[in-house]
Parts: structure tokens; sequence; C-alpha cells
């Protein structure tokens, strides 16, 4: 064997532990990164959405009046069912869900009993509920 041919082997030997070590390295760090880390494909759609925001627009919202208030309405099912009702129904739903109301406050609003107020919004909620299934 010439000294070019054993300088050449050595080189080779060299090379060969240096790319070794080289993968072992790398298959310990992802081994290390697989413990804390994710793919994007690997998740489900909530933590996702943990990972930043989402933007919420006026014109994919549904808009009610009611009295003197403005009440929006994100959900397209819930907005759809709520125009199935009646007019005083789907007030007193509104008010008391969405504009965190009492009974007693709406009851002051409108002129009528505080029970006549639950019961109104209640029948409405089992209008809502039917109306809900229905829809699917």
């Amino acid at each position: 064997m010439s000294f070019k041919e054993i300088v050449r082997l050595q080189f080779n030997a060299l090379i060969m532990a240096t790319i070794k070590g080289t993968l072992k390295q790398k298959r310990k760090q992802l081994i290390r990164r697989s413990k804390y880390e994710v793919l994007f494909s690997e998740m489900s759609a909530t933590p996702l959405y943990e990972q930043g925001t989402v933007d919420t627009y006026l014109y994919d919202m549904t808009e009610f009046c009611v009295q003197h208030f403005v009440v929006h309405v994100n959900d397209e099912k819930i907005a759809i069912a709520l125009r199935e009702l009646s007019e005083r129904q789907r007030d007193f739903i509104l008010l008391y869900y969405f504009r965190d109301m009492n009974d007693r406050e709406i009851s002051r609003l409108y002129h009528i009993s505080r029970s006549a107020v639950g019961y109104t919004r209640n029948k409405g909620l089992e209008k809502m509920k039917t109306l809900l299934k229905d829809m699917g």
C-alpha cells in the first residue's frame, strides 16, 4: 500500500466517523424534539386556534335590534332559529343570554310581570330546541 492510499483510507475512516456521529446527534435531537413538538398535521383544530387569534367581523354576524340595544349573534343556526320565534320570545332570549339581563330587568323594560318573562323565554327556548334539532 502506498502512502497516498493509506491517507485516503484514513480520511475515509475519519469522514465515516464524522457522518455517524452527526447522524447519531441528529437522531437524539429528533427524539428530544418529539417530546415537546407536534406536527401541525397531527394537531386537532382546538390547539391550532389556541396558537393565535381568530378574527370576527360584523358581516359574519346577524344583528338583532331589541328595544334600544343591538345584539350580534355569531352562530348562523342560532340566528335562523331566533328569527323563527315570536318577536317577544326572541327579545327576551336575546336580552337574557346576550345582554345578561335578569327577568326583573326585562320585566321592568316591558312593563309586565317577572313570571311572564320567564314563561315566554322558556317557551321560546323549547321552540328553538326543536328548530335546531330539525336543522341537524
